[in-house]
Order: structure tokens, then C-alpha cells, then sequence
């Protein structure tokens, strides 16, 4: 995790494509972004100015560490680097009460898991997801929980306020595999991580990868291949096998990288 570290509903999204019977993932290949469910409003959306969405635009590449920020007026998500999302609100609620530092070197956190949630996050996954990724998901769940730090996770029946909330739909071969939000403003884990059914097909290591992925992204950490943002100190610009790079590998362990990223931003 080259330690770009993301927050705020991120909807992580990997890209897939064959090459020579492999699949990966990468944001470059992404056509578009998958959708991000949103609540219906029960009263007309506000507008919002060009101004605002250049200013909030600005905020969130300075915060998240991902150069390639746009606004979806459908959703009124901002979709930062082609695989994750942040609401209008929660960017709106960021920029208010947080003052953007200097941004060099490595990668670092700036929306996490609050402490006091840290150590207890729930993930509920629904009836729409399928067998296989539910198996992917209680893997993942096992890797950060053996990753050394302070994220403590477990799967529940029931969903609550708090919860991160795994969907699943088919969206077709968007080329997308998942999109998941980032740590939301009162430091609760992302909201939601869908996953794309299309994708079904990809191999349970590549699974496990993508699901451990957007998980860190709920838990606030982004692309470890972006050389933008500030970095988690003594980690490399880079990290080609770290599992928040967004490419899809097959899941082998997280890097050494990868550790020291997680264990600095969430310490025993």
C-alpha cells in the first residue's frame, strides 16, 4: 500500500480486462465509474455552482492523494480516480472543518476510522450478493484482522448505523469490479462497498483481492500507486504488489509496505 491512504466514501472500483487469459484490474482501463446507490431524497436536490464543484474538486485531489477528480450531478458524488466516491455533503462537511496541510512525500490518511470505531466495525452483506463473494468477503475480513494493527472486523446479520453495507448488482462489463466508499465524516468505516456481479468469474485469490482492496478503502486508505498526496513515512512512492495498487492481482499477503502503512495509521 504504497500508502496512499483515501477516506470518505470511496467506491473503490477495480478495472478488469483478459490479457492472455489474466485478468486485471486497472484504473486506466476503466470506462466508467460503477454507481454508487444513493438514498432517494424526499425533497428536490439543491443546485450547486460550478464555483463549489472547482473548489471541492480541488479539496478532495489535495486530501485523497488522486489527481483525476469529476461530480456526477446525477448522484452528486464526486468520482475520484474512476473507482471511488465521496457525497456532495461529506465533501461539503470535510472541507468545512478541515484545513488542508502540505501535501509531499508519502502518501497519508486524511479521513480514517475514528479510534473508537476502529476496533469494532461491522460489515453487513444483503441477499444480492452471491455466494463466492461472500466467501472473498469473510477472507478479507481474516487478512485485516491479521494485518498487526488496531482494525478489528467482523461480519453481522443485521445491519445498523455504522455498518458498512455490501451490495451487490450486475452492472455489466463496466470494467469495474467494485466501488466502495471511504470513512465518512463523524469517523464511521465507509458506507457501502457494491460489487459487481459481472465479474462473478474472476478467480477466488483475485476475489479476495479486490474485496480486501475495498475494504481498505473503507477503512481510508487509496491507490498506493498514485503519485499524488502525501505519503506514510518510510514507505516507497510506489508499491506494485501492495494490494491497494489498482491493479487486481491474486491475493498472496499484504507487502511489507503494506504493514507499516496500516500499523502507522491504525497502531495497537
Amino acid at each position: 500500500m504504497s500508502n496512499a491512504l483515501f477516506t470518505k466514501p470511496s467506491a473503490l472500483a477495480f478495472v478488469a480486462f483478459l490479457t492472455f487469459a489474466a485478468t486485471s484490474c486497472s484504473k486506466k482501463d476503466v470506462a466508467a465509474p460503477a454507481p454508487v446507490q444513493t438514498e432517494a431524497a424526499a425533497a428536490p436536490a439543491e443546485s450547486i455552482s460550478a464555483a463549489e464543484v472547482d473548489e471541492l474538486t480541488t479539496f478532495i485531489r489535495s486530501t485523497t492523494g488522486e489527481e483525476h477528480v469529476t461530480f456526477d450531478a446525477a448522484t452528486r458524488n464526486f468520482v475520484i480516480a474512476g473507482d471511488a466516491a465521496m457525497s456532495l455533503d461529506e465533501a461539503r462537511s470535510h472541507k468545512e472543518s478541515r484545513t488542508v496541510g502540505a501535501q509531499t512525500e508519502h502518501r497519508k490518511a486524511y479521513y480514517v476510522v475514528a479510534r473508537n470505531k476502529a476496533n469494532v466495525i461491522k460489515v453487513y452483506a444483503d441477499a444480492t450478493v452471491p455466494a463466492v463473494w461472500l466467501t472473498a468477503l469473510d477472507r478479507a475480513i481474516a487478512n485485516w484482522n491479521a494485518s498487526g494493527s488496531y482494525l478489528r472486523v467482523s461480519r453481522v446479520t443485521t445491519y445498523a448505523t455504522g455498518t458498512l453495507k455490501v451490495t451487490a448488482v450486475n452492472n455489466g462489463a463496466t470494467g469495474v469490479i467494485a466501488t466502495t466508499y471511504y470513512p465518512d465524516y463523524s469517523g464511521n468505516v465507509g458506507r457501502s462497498c457494491t460489487i459487481n456481479t459481472n465479474y462473478n468469474y474472476l478467480s477466488s485469490g483475485q476475489q479476495t483481492f479486490a474485496i480486501t482492496h475495498e475494504l481498505g478503502h473503507a477503512f481510508g486508505f487509496g491507490h498506493t500507486n498514485s503519485t499524488y498526496g502525501t505519503l506514510v513515512t518510510g514507505t516507497p512512492n510506489t508499491d506494485g504488489s501492495s494490494v491497494m495498487n489498482s491493479v487486481c492481482l491474486t491475493w498472496s499477503a499484504f507487502t511489507t509496505y503494506d504493514k507499516l502503512a496500516i500499523k502507522t495509521v491504525y497502531p495497537l
